[in-house]
């Protein structure tokens, strides 16, 4: 033991034995005394009881909620660095797409400006080797249809100079056979017209002629004139009918035969060079409207990448509004060192407003995404607003995010401000009705006692005994508690 105790124990053991000492001097002499009046214990108090009544009882949940702004956006640099300036304060309205602040981004921005230069000289490269493309293949076009155009005419020709050797071959068969009957016959019968036409002709000149010259005597003149050219027209073609061709004859109509099959034999080349001319033509075009110079466009894709990555690293270094709002709140100034993805600005579009809450858990487990519920603002005493539950945290309702952490975890109701001049921030009242019963008996839940999983009263009988019932029980509130089976309405119950 201590050393430090030792006087500590010793005083109090003489202390002990001084109030021992003491105890049995009063025992020894007190013997003569009187005993004193023993006193009574306290009275054992009263239970209450509580009569058995019908009337409404109804099932209600109350939990404290916030006004907030429907569209809420919290704001955030995407790397960290220092702020290079602040284009905003508290309870500025801004427009979506409105720059809020930046971070000392200078020599990103120089980068980009010169990555930017980069990427339009190489479009503009590229743009004008499109062009020269597009010229070059326009002219390949054109020259791929005066290809086939001559192609064409060729082969127009081809079928003319079949016809011409056809001709020729029956001229030449026709001079080597000589004259049918029949031809003769018909060739002297239009002798014999033409000379009848001629002889009608000269009655008519000297009749009209007779009564003198005129007009009418000259064209009659002339028609004898014409007359007379037929008939010797008609006179020489049978003459050419009954003399047979000469040697010299055969051998130029065998000529002409020979020409006209040498024709298509070179018409039928020239079909064969220009097809071949035809092909190479749209093998030309095909060619020119393949891609253009792979270099070239990988140079654009190159210089896009690289606008594209600084882009995204000055975007890192910016805050930019994604609505139409109001900046709510503001952690940034100039000069600050701010941390990534850590929230600086809260933009809010105070324009559609709700009720933001966070029930228990257990609140949660009786609620339901649609559930009617009633707003009772702090503002406006007394005035009630009807409201409805539209998104519950998960996993009781559709407040899911892509991690858990990123989850929603208020619970989201819709309410109509009507005429009221509410702010976000706001204090609330939500009360939702789980259930209501008109018209049933019950009790205050100070008089019904459980044991074992089990619900009972104590009634108190008019005799003065007192009976334990076992009871069912439905709806139970705060203050009262549906009794189904068990009591009757009137009786008395003694509360615990």
């Amino acid at each position: 033991m201590s050393s430090r105790f030792r006087p500590l124990i010793v005083s109090l053991f003489a202390i002990v034995m001084m109030v021992m000492a003491g105890c049995t001097s009063t025992t020894s002499s007190g013997k003569g005394q009187p005993t004193p009046t023993p006193i009574p214990p306290p009275p054992v108090p009263e239970k209450p009881t509580y009569v058995v009544r019908r009337g409404t009882v109804v099932d209600q949940l109350s939990f404290t909620g916030r006004i907030s702004p429907v569209v809420e956006e919290e704001l955030f640099f995407k790397t960290d660095g220092r702020v290079k300036k602040v284009y905003v304060e508290r309870n500025d309205t801004v427009q979506a797409g409105t720059l809020l602040a930046e971070l000392e981004n200078d020599d990103l921005l120089r980068q980009l400006s010169q990555a930017q230069i980069e990427l339009e000289t190489a479009q503009l490269n590229l743009e004008k080797a499109k062009q020269n493309q597009q010229y070059t293949v326009e002219k390949a076009k054109l020259d791929l249809e005066l290809a086939k155009a001559q192609l064409t005419k060729l082969r127009e020709s081809l079928a003319a100079a079949d016809l011409d050797i056809q001709i020729a071959q029956a001229n030449l068969e026709s001079a080597k056979k000589g004259p049918s009957a029949e031809d003769i016959a018909i060739a002297r019968s239009r002798v014999e017209v033409a000379k009848n036409s001629l002889w009608a002709a000269q009655i008519s000149r000297d009749a009209t002629c007779g009564r003198g010259p005129g007009e009418a005597c000259d064209s009659a003149q002339a028609n004898v004139q014409r007359a007379e050219e037929s008939l010797r027209i008609e006179e020489l073609s049978l003459q050419k009918l009954l003399k047979p061709p000469s040697e010299e004859d055969l051998l130029r109509l065998q000529a002409a035969l020979d020409r006209a099959i040498q024709n298509k034999k070179g018409i039928l080349l020239d079909i064969s060079i220009q097809e071949q001319r035809v092909a190479l033509a749209e093998m030309e075009v095909q060619r020119l409207t393949a891609d253009i110079d792979p270099q070239l466009v990988k140079a654009v894709d190159r210089a896009q990448l690289a606008v594209d990555r600084l882009k995204a690293q000055v975007d890192n270094t910016q805050i930019v509004s994604p609505i139409t709002g109001t900046v709510t709140s503001v952690s940034a100034y100039e000069g600050r060192t701010v941390q990534a993805y850590k929230p600086v600005f809260v933009v809010a579009d105070e324009s559609e407003l709700e009720v933001t809450a966070e029930p228990m858990s257990t609140d949660l487990q009786r609620l339901a995404e649609g559930m009617e519920c009633t707003i009772v603002l702090s503002a406006y005493p007394g005035k009630e607003l009807p409201g409805k539950i539209i998104q519950l945290p998960y996993p009781y309702g559709r407040g899911g995010g892509a991690t858990l952490e990123e989850a929603d975890k208020l619970t989201h109701i819709s309410f109509d401000p009507q005429d009221l001049a509410v702010q976000p921030g706001d204090l609330v009242k939500v009360i939702v009705t789980l259930q209501r019963k008109d018209d049933v008996l019950w009790l205050p839940p100070a008089a019904i006692r459980t044991f074992a999983g089990r619900k009972f009263v104590v009634i108190q009988e008019a005799d003065g005994h007192q009976r334990r019932v076992d009871i069912t029980v439905g709806i139970e509130s705060s203050d009262r508690v549906e009794i189904v089976e068990g009591l009757q309405e009137g009786q008395v119950v003694i509360g615990q």
